[in-house]
């Protein structure tokens, strides 16, 4: 059976009440609670749905120490061009930030700040309750943070889905966690930066260290962070790492003539 139509008149109240049940989610919860644990290491997986260009574009964004320095890396792995969608690059960067620690470079983010079951429990307050029929250029995320020796998971639905006011008014750090790769990115490789627009070079060198990081991807470093069905070449939108990886055999700057598109 369809579900009933709200009347527009009453979509205010509804978001009313969304921020309502937000911030009494949010107040038992507070406790004078010790300070939140250290942030040690974390990383991003963002899976990304476009209607033009690659059908579907994964990043991965890590920080994790490396003795006395922090190692920022970010991965690309996508279908080199919506013509040749069973081709699929990896491209990588890295960066090491000398005699730091991941809680300086992120500690802004209070990624250690809530249990899972509380981020859990905020993001399911504020969904809509209209249900959302096509969703494209918008992209879900997993983070996987250690705090204090403690791996946490927190999933990121699409920004579609939730009712951004409410949540924000419940706790605006979390509502921010979605801004949270492209901030890192933007401060350690420059806000105009971009795996997908490099010159022949840079790509080149970014190919490069893709295949050299492949091996990793492969052994399921980044693994709890994607999703998990396995499709052909990753055309299901909930897709594993092996079904991003199922078309890459290394670098490639061309499709093959018999493998484009009519």
């Amino acid at each position: 059976m369809r579900a009933p139509q709200i009347p527009a008149r009453f979509a205010p109240l509804l978001g009313f009440a969304a921020a309502l049940a937000l911030l009494t989610f949010s107040a038992v919860h507070a406790s004078a609670s010790p300070s939140p644990p250290a942030l040690e290491s974390f990383y991003i997986v963002t899976q990304a749905t476009f209607r033009e260009g690659p059908a579907w574009v994964d990043h991965v964004l890590e920080l994790r120490p490396q003795g006395a320095d922090v190692l920022i890396r970010e991965i690309r792995i996508a279908p080199l061009s919506d013509d040749c969608p069973h081709h699929v690059t990896v491209r990588a960067i890295e960066k090491t930030v000398p005699s730091t620690t991941v809680q300086r470079l992120a500690g802004k983010f209070d990624l250690c700040a809530h249990p899972e079951e509380d981020i859990d429990g905020m993001i399911n307050a504020a969904k809509k309750e209209e249900e959302i029929n096509s969703i494209d250029d918008s992209a879900t995320q997993t983070i996987i943070a250690v705090c204090g020796g403690e791996k946490r998971m927190y999933e990121l639905p699409y920004p579609e889905t939730l009712r951004f006011e409410a949540l924000g008014l419940a706790d605006s750090k979390v509502a921010k966690y979605w801004e949270i790769a492209a901030d890192v990115e933007a401060d350690a490789f420059g806000s105009d930066f971009s795996l997908a627009k490099l010159t022949p070079a840079q790509d080149h060198a970014a190919q490069d260290l893709g295949a050299k990081i492949v091996p990793e991807l492969k052994a399921g470093r980044y693994k709890q962070g994607f999703a998990d069905a396995d499709c052909p070449y990753a055309e299901c939108r909930d897709h594993s790492v092996n079904s991003a990886l199922q078309g890459y055999s290394g670098p490639i700057f061309a499709c093959p003539k018999n493998e484009l598109k009519n």
